[in-house]
């Protein structure tokens, strides 16, 4: 992975992390107030219910009441109440008299309920007081068969201690297996005598109420249901009468009362949350499709989704145009180093951005004139070292020929020497002198070779101490040939020593040749140093002082 790579994918990474973080961060806590907003608007719509049906009793409570009242002021403006025990009437297995109130006949008369039923459908029932029983003696409430009930009667039980105390009772009771809020009333004559009692009722469940609940939806396909005790749907859309004890949660729901319960229906997950209604013994059950209550929450993710992508294209495109902005003068530089590398010395950086790559191209192109000047003193300095190289080895080889000659000449000299045989006189030097002379001059030159062989061509300066020892050789000579004139002195060994100064003023010119290459060397070698140095960092003052001292020691 190139750079330009890693650049790009760090621009992403650092674009999208903290979005990431953010954005799941809020998503969790958008989530749960999500959540806990759909529990407590389901919950608040079975309060809801709860107090709908709450207020339904308390009104059917109070109507029933008004109602009792109105219908015992109806009963007491009809007159006074009194039996005719010449009229006896049947009444189920009860032979009863007559009743009437004022001229309203009450016993096995159904006027005064059947106006109740028809203006106002409330179940009315009237019992007659007799042998401290409470006979059904007129009602408007029929069978399924559509006859009227009568003929049952009221002898135990809380409704009768109620009534048979001269007190009222109101409650709930069934009606035929309909539940109805109910008021039992006891009926007085004149004389405050119990003779009778009416129980007037409403049915609970009335169509308006039970249609709101049905309704009621959460979420798309969500509803309410109402379950009585033995788990028989009272309210559901489609199993409304049926049983539900059938289902797990069902069960679960008639035990706890009151709570959250999550099951599968259907293959599907479901979430319902339950109220148990005591008044009327109802379960209060809304509950809907977790995918459905839950909508807004995938809403969310596929919203933040959306803009984590839409972040990671953006980031991506900036990412590229930035990094093409960046990697440009990049590529472009190492594509002249690319040329370089391979030997072309005029490729030059000519993008010069106003930024820190206009900066590094100048110094790139100012180093790059630097190497090609460097290289071209370089090669020319290569070029005279190369001459002057070849000149000093000529020079050196003639150098060896020449101490060779001269080598050879002294040979011969102390040979002829030897061979001349001249004697000692008075007063002249012997012949051993000038054979130690000669030896002094061989052994000069001897050391002349060993320092050539070594390559220490500072020892060619001593070639003026041969001088020196051929000179003293030559006046011993010119002595010696001034006393031995009578003997008649050779003029070879003359000849011999002049060989030698032939061959030393070539050996003097040869070392003034070989001083001047080896100058030339020298200069060669300090321009070098100077072009080698050209890319140094100067250093502080008193360091390149003492470096200076250093060098001139």
């Amino acid at each position: 992975m190139n750079t330009r790579m890693r650049l790009f994918i760090w621009f992403i990474l650092i674009s999208i992390i903290p979005l990431l973080i953010m954005g799941g961060f809020s998503y969790y806590l958008i989530s749960e107030k999500i959540a806990k907003q759909n529990e407590e608007n389901i919950n608040n719509i079975n309060k809801g219910i709860y107090n709908m049906v709450d207020t339904q009793q308390k009104v059917l409570t109070r109507w029933m009441e008004s109602a009792a009242a109105a219908f015992d002021e109806k009963l007491v403006s009809l007159g006074e109440s009194h039996f005719n025990y010449s009229d006896m009437v049947e009444i189920g297995s009860y032979r009863l008299p007559a009743w009437y109130i004022g001229s309203q006949k009450i016993t096995g008369d159904n006027t005064l309920v059947d106006i109740l039923i028809a203006k106002q459908k409330i179940p009315a029932t009237i019992f007659q007081f007799k042998d401290n029983k409470f006979i059904r003696v007129a009602s408007n409430v029929r069978q399924a068969d559509g006859n009227r009930i009568v003929g049952t009667l009221i002898d135990s039980g809380p409704i009768y201690e109620r009534l048979i105390n001269s007190q009222r009772w109101q409650g709930r009771g069934s009606v035929e297996g309909i539940m109805h809020a109910m008021i039992y009333q006891p009926i007085f004559d004149k004389d405050e005598k119990l003779i009778g009692a009416f129980v007037l009722g409403r049915r609970e469940q009335e169509y308006e109420l039970l249609d709101a609940i049905k309704n009621i939806v959460v979420g798309e396909t969500g509803y309410v249901t109402v379950m009585d005790p033995k788990g028989d749907f009272i309210i559901h859309p489609q199993r409304q009468g049926q049983s539900a004890l059938s289902f797990p949660w069902a069960r679960e729901i008639l035990q706890k009362k009151n709570g959250s319960i999550t099951y599968d229906l259907d293959g599907r997950q479901k979430i319902a949350y339950f109220t148990y209604y005591e008044p009327w013994n109802w379960y209060i059950v809304t509950g809907s499709y977790s995918s459905e209550i839950f909508n807004t929450t995938r809403e969310l993710f596929k919203g933040l989704a959306l803009v984590c992508l839409l972040v990671i294209l953006i980031s991506a495109a900036l990412a590229y145009v930035m990094s093409s902005s960046f990697f440009g003068p990049v590529n472009e530089l190492a594509e002249v180093m690319r040329q370089v590398q391979n030997g072309n010395l005029t490729a030059r950086l000519h993008r010069t951005p106003n930024d820190e790559f206009r900066v590094v191209g100048n110094a790139l192109n100012a180093m790059l004139n630097n190497i090609a000047l460097l290289i071209g003193r370089l090669l020319n300095n290569s070029s005279t070292l190369k001459e002057a190289s070849y000149n000093l080895l000529d020079d050196i080889t003639e150098a060896r020929e020449a101490l060779k000659s001269m080598e050879n000449g002294v040979d011969s000299l102390r040979e002829s020497v030897l061979a001349s045989g001249q004697t000692a006189v008075a007063g002249n030097y012997p012949n051993d002198e000038m054979l130690h002379a000669i030896e002094e001059v061989k052994a000069a030159v001897n050391q002349m070779k060993l320092m050539v062989a070594d390559g220490s061509f500072e020892g060619l300066i001593s070639v003026q101490d041969v001088f020196d020892k051929i000179e003293i050789l030559r006046r011993k000579f010119l002595v010696q040939t001034v006393i031995d004139q009578s003997a008649g002195t050779s003029f070879s060994l003359q000849n011999k020593i002049n060989n030698l100064d032939i061959e030393l003023a070539k050996l003097k010119l040869l070392t003034k040749h070989i001083s001047t290459s080896a100058a030339c060397l020298d200069d060669i070698a300090l321009s070098l140093d100077r072009n080698v140095n050209i890319f140094k960092v100067e250093q502080p003052v008193e360091e390149k002082g003492s470096s200076d001292q250093g060098i001139s020691g």
